[in-house]
């Protein structure tokens, strides 16, 4: 008695139905990857590199700064910008150690040379707190960050109770005069590298309230995808009905 070969290869179907329902396939997964991968592709070959405004301060005021005739908002100016790249969770190392160096230098410019100690040792003290204490929470590391923040954040022009005065006043070393001339060179760079990025008119639209890219990645992608299911279901129950295909219930 022979055995019925129930094999099924996809790629060489062996009836009218099987190759129908292939070529769906292949038709549906060709439109899904252009749908994702073609955006893709278009977002890359149409964006270019965008400067953020604190970039443009920065870059405006560290010219001054070369050039030898700053004034303290200059100085100001890239401690601020600093400060926000300082902030960023990505942000390297010793990248994060130059900017460092370079906002207590900033800092160095426009505050009271002969006040200068008094806050350095301050700092100082605020880095042994952090080795011993347990919690943020600690009242002596709590007092001691806001002395900082109260003599320090409004020399650079930041309100004491924002968000980058919090950062300052983690963000500096006891040794604010210091800044090395490699470090010099490297923070225009740093600065550059973080605060610039790669747009478009895409990502810049504005649709229902979201970026037009991410409500085009995050919402309608995965309504197209069930799109997509629908459209296989829907044809292949007309070409059933066509080829009069029915499936044997038990």
């Amino acid at each position: 008695m022979e055995k019925e070969d129930y094999k099924i290869s996809f790629f060489k179907p062996t009836t009218q139905q099987a190759r129908k329902n292939r070529n769906l396939i292949i038709k549906l997964f060709v439109v899904w990857a252009v749908a994702i991968f073609g955006f893709q592709t278009l977002l890359k070959i149409i964006e270019k590199p965008v400067p953020e405004e604190a970039l443009i301060t920065f870059s405006s005021a560290w010219e001054n700064i070369e050039l030898g005739h700053a004034t303290q908002s200059d100085y100001q100016a890239i401690a601020q910008s600093m400060i926000q790249v300082m902030g960023k969770i990505t942000i390297k190392p010793d990248h994060y150690a130059a900017l460092k160096d370079g906002t207590g230098w900033a800092l160095s410019k426009v505050y009271p040379e002969d006040a200068l100690p008094a806050l350095e040792q301050d700092i100082r003290h605020l880095h042994e707190l952090r080795g011993q204490i347990t919690s943020l929470r600690d009242e002596a590391y709590l007092e001691t960050k806001e002395l900082i923040i109260s003599k320090a954040a409004p020399a650079l022009g930041i309100g004491e109770d924002t968000l980058l005065a919090q950062l300052l006043a983690i963000g500096l070393d006891d040794n604010l005069q210091r800044l090395s001339e490699e470090n010099r060179e490297k923070i225009p760079n740093i600065m550059g590298l973080y605060l610039t990025h790669n747009r478009s008119f895409l990502t810049d639209a504005v649709f229902l309230g979201f970026p037009f890219h991410y409500f085009y990645s995050a919402v309608f992608l995965l309504a197209f995808f069930i799109g997509l299911c629908w459209i296989y279901c829907y044809r292949t129950d007309k070409l059933h009905a066509k080829l009069n295909f029915l499936e044997q219930i038990d």
